[in-house]
């Protein structure tokens, strides 16, 4: 009998011992495979979208007569005051018909002076002289006919000259810009019309180009945020490029914020555009990055579970000066921590991803 529960004993030892075993087996994967992750310090881009309002210092110039009309300006060319930049002719027959009397007379003094160097006598020089000067005095005679049937427009300002309009460059102007409504924002569209008037026979008064004077533009948007403040430094997307803006003021509209940026001229689509849905970055956050689902709430305080590299157990870290939170992400104000002294998580710790009742109570190894 004695025997028999000798090996009874024995079994029941192995069976320990080789549960034991296995139970730290089993605990070794489990903590091999635990999810963390290693703490970093990153920057977020608080951004709001909205459609956006164009304003600019701009405006309509119109042809003062009626006749055929010549562009002396490209599209997007910036000019000064009193630069040309049209002709409009009165009379395109007889100013065609003098184009080419010049261009046969500009020939016949080019062949006659040509014969004049090459003649050896004195009378026959003196011969073409004379009909050389009677050549030039008709050229300036039709010179004088064309110039009189051509009226030259200038500028009136410096600029930039677009050939395109939308017919609210009267209705939407800086005089507006502290009187805006929503509904001013919400209907508008874009409108804008391709002047082809070139060597074309127009009216007087037809809009021939448009100027816009600033090296600046505005965009006015509405939010319900109380997001921005005043001289508050925005980036706005546009397309592709991120061009700097200011916020020039704040008014209330009914339920609604009116927010007025002034940008640069940076981007030259944006002389032809009224109004664009807009990306408007108004915060850049530094810091580190803690994912919503590795924290977890102990004593009213919200943590996270960080890996002791030495013992390989976790310990809970409340999280301190949050400066930012949406409904993934927390971001920690990693240098007013580390400038105040103040104890919470460290840029590069490690922390268990998805807090549970095993892995918190473990050890985690790595193989």
């Amino acid at each position: 009998m004695r025997k028999i529960r000798k090996i009874k004993y024995s079994r029941l030892f192995i069976i320990i011992i080789f549960a034991y075993i296995l139970l730290q087996i089993t605990i070794n994967i489990i903590g091999n495979n635990i999810e963390t992750l290693v703490i970093e310090s990153e920057t977020i881009e608080l951004k709001v979208r909205a459609k956006g309002l164009v304003i600019r210092d701009e405006y309509l110039i119109k042809s003062n007569q009626s006749g055929n009309i010549k562009n002396m300006a490209k599209d997007g060319e910036k000019l000064k005051k009193g630069d040309a930049l049209a002709a409009i002719y009165n009379n395109s027959k007889s100013l065609e018909e003098n184009k080419n009397k010049i261009i046969q007379l500009n020939k016949e003094i080019e062949d006659l002076e040509a014969e004049y160097s090459n003649s050896k006598s004195n009378l026959s020089k003196e011969l073409i002289d004379i009909k050389i000067k009677t050549k030039k005095e008709q050229r300036a005679v039709l010179n004088y006919e064309n110039n009189k049937n051509v009226n030259y427009l200038s500028m009136p300002t410096s600029g930039v000259v677009s050939t395109k309009y939308d017919g609210y460059e009267d209705i939407y102007t800086l005089d507006k810009l502290e009187n805006l409504t929503a509904k001013d924002i919400e209907d508008v569209e874009n409108n804008y019309k391709k002047l082809d008037i070139e060597n074309t026979f127009i009216k007087e008064s037809e809009v021939i180009a448009r100027v816009i004077q600033s090296d600046y533009s505005y965009i006015a948007i509405l939010t319900e945020n109380d997001i921005f403040e005043d001289n508050q430094k925005v980036e706005i997307v546009f397309d592709s490029d991120n061009v700097q803006g200011n916020v020039e003021e704040i008014y209330r509209n009914g339920d609604n914020n009116v927010v007025i940026f002034k940008i640069s001229n940076q981007n030259v689509e944006i002389y032809d555009t009224r109004v664009k849905e807009f990306d408007i970055i108004y915060k850049q956050i530094d810091g580190l990055k803690v994912p919503k689902q590795s924290i977890e709430e102990v004593n009213n305080q919200k943590g996270v579970y960080v890996l002791n590299q030495e013992t390989r157990k976790v310990d809970f870290v409340e999280l301190k000066t949050i400066q930012y939170e949406d409904d993934e992400v927390i971001f920690i104000d990693y240098y007013k921590n580390q400038k105040e002294g103040i104890k919470t998580i460290d840029i590069h710790d490690e922390i268990i991803l998805k807090p549970n009742s095993i892995n918190k109570n473990i050890k985690i190894s790595r193989w």
